[in-house]
């Protein structure tokens, strides 16, 4: 199979369902951000045209006839798994995961129970959202898929270009830690040299050098101890200068070197680059790896006798400098990829205005949690908070001013929950959820009104709010003791009919609930 992802610059989202209708309306709603759309009206035209193109991301139907969306998302995956074979035949270097490889799946369904749910996901799919189709959490979901998914592709790229691995040491493999790696070459020189010392210096942003990691037998100096002790660390004693030199070939050295080498008693100086591969894109596309970086430099000094260095010796540093710089690429990009894969965390877990827990994570704490709860036979408290008016405040100062608005509220929600077991999260919309583990109703309503006032605190001004000339806020708490037959869902639906008691009396206040 020669299947070739697209290459154009605007993602491309492939929509699969058998009514034309709903076709159409989703890829007006798609086309209006930017995306390239392709149809397929069934699961066995989709699987046709992936097999010549695969595309960013895979809106599929559910309930289609002759196949369904979850047998043709389950062609889907044997059809990437197909593709995946090429690839790590070709490189055994590369990540195996075909998370990283696979088109995600996003099930559209009007089924919500929970079969269906698992179904979707144990298919293959990344995500799903239900019918009626809401747009704008349309749109929300297919940019946070993508945007997950281009990070996804640029960790793919850092794996397959990197050079690491190869020709490096045993023990300089063993460890991905800079100082490990470092520490581990130093040592090893000194021992194969039989030498007093080995430094390795890196250059710094500013063009200077820095002594990084240093290896030095019983009764020598150590250079960065005299650093450490005394920046100026050159002696200006002419005795300690003139005691030394006559084994040193000067020649080509400015006085600062031979200061240096004449103060830490060095007769024979060894010193051999560390080059590694420049990994700057020099377009939005490629990478030149045929340019070298200067990194640093591996430096041995012998100073107990004069010492002319062999040939095999000189051979065996470069090489070392060579498997040195391949692991030093390696530590690299794995800190590069550890930054990656927290952004990945990020995007997958948090709300991308408020910077609370998202829906999702939501889900997940609240299944845990309840768990635990029913284990402890301890109470849990749910706070549901919904920002009074909030439609007029958008439809009266914009939605950039009602965005900064929903951050206000995130902080002020966020500010008075404290206890770190506890999650805030953002619901949907201008809804916020609090999760309190281990906290009883009249706990959890203390709580909602400590937020409730610090919103109004705030004086936030909304003049479409019909109760008070500021931003207010409704709030219905739930609390329970668990049992083990008990569902959650029951939970967020008592504190959903709290809420709607609360907006019923007047907005601006906390109802509680308990079962």
């Amino acid at each position: 199979m020669n299947a070739q992802k697209s290459q154009h610059n605007s993602p491309v989202i492939m929509i699969v369902d058998d009514e034309k209708y709903m076709r159409d309306l989703l890829r007006k709603a798609l086309q209006t951000e930017g995306y390239q759309i392709i149809e397929a009206n069934n699961g066995k035209q989709c699987l046709e045209i992936c097999s010549i193109k695969i595309p960013d991301l895979i809106l599929l139907d559910a309930m289609m006839p002759e196949m369904d969306g979850f047998n043709c998302c389950i062609k889907l995956q044997e059809l990437f798994s197909k593709d995946l074979l090429n690839i790590f035949v070709s490189d055994n270097n590369l990540d195996n995961n075909p998370l990283l490889y696979r088109t995600p799946v996003l099930i559209i369904t009007s089924l919500e129970d929970k079969e269906s749910v698992d179904l979707a996901f144990n298919v293959g799919a990344m995500d799903y959202i239900t019918k009626p189709i809401k747009l704008p959490v349309l749109r929300q979901q297919v940019r946070r898929i993508l945007q997950i998914n281009q990070l996804v592709k640029e960790l793919r790229q850092k794996t397959e270009s990197a050079l690491f691995m190869t020709f490096i040491q045993e023990r300089i493999r063993q460890s991905l830690n800079l100082n490990d790696i470092l520490k581990t070459t130093v040592d090893e020189v000194r021992k194969f040299l039989k030498t007093d010392r080995v430094l390795i210096y890196k250059y710094q942003p500013d063009g200077t050098v820095k002594v990084v990691m240093e290896s030095v037998t019983s009764g020598q100096k150590s250079v960065i101890e005299s650093i450490n002790k005394d920046s100026d660390y050159i002696s200006d004693n002419p005795q300690e200068q003139s005691a030394n030199q006559e084994h040193i070939s000067v020649a080509d050295l400015i006085p600062y070197h031979i200061k240096f080498l004449t103060k830490f008693q060095v007769k024979a100086n060894l010193v051999v680059p560390i080059s590694k591969s420049n990994t700057e894109q020099t377009s939005d596309d490629d990478f030149d790896y045929t340019q070298q970086q200067l990194w640093g430099l591996l430096i041995a000094h012998h100073c107990s006798t004069p010492r002319k260095w062999q040939f095999s010796e000189i051979d065996f540093i470069e090489c070392l400098a060579g498997q040195l710089a391949i692991a030093i690429q390696q530590s690299e990009l794995c800190q590069q990829l550890a930054t990656a894969n927290q952004k990945l965390r990020e995007i997958a877990t948090l709300d991308s205005l408020t910077k609370l827990a998202n829906r999702r994570m939501f889900d997940e704490y609240m299944e845990k949690e309840w768990r635990r709860m029913i284990r402890e036979k301890a109470p849990i408290t749910l706070i549901l908070c919904d920002v009074d008016y909030f439609k007029r405040y958008n439809d009266t100062y914009g939605h950039p001013a009602g965005d900064r608005c929903l951050q206000a509220v995130a902080n002020t929600i966020k500010a008075q929950v404290k206890r770190p077991g506890d999650l805030v999260a953002r619901y949907g919309g201008e809804e916020f959820v609090v999760v309190l583990p281990l906290t009883d109703a009249k706990g959890g309503f203390h709580l909602a009104e400590v937020i409730r006032k610090g919103l109004v605190a705030l004086k936030l001004v909304n003049a479409g709010s019909q109760i008070s000339e500021f931003v207010t806020m409704s709030l219905g708490v739930a609390s329970t003791i668990p049992l083990l037959d008990s569902s959650w869902g029951k939970l967020i639906k008592i504190a959903d009919e709290a809420l709607y008691q609360a907006k019923e009396e007047g907005r601006n206040r906390t109802i509680t609930q308990t079962f």
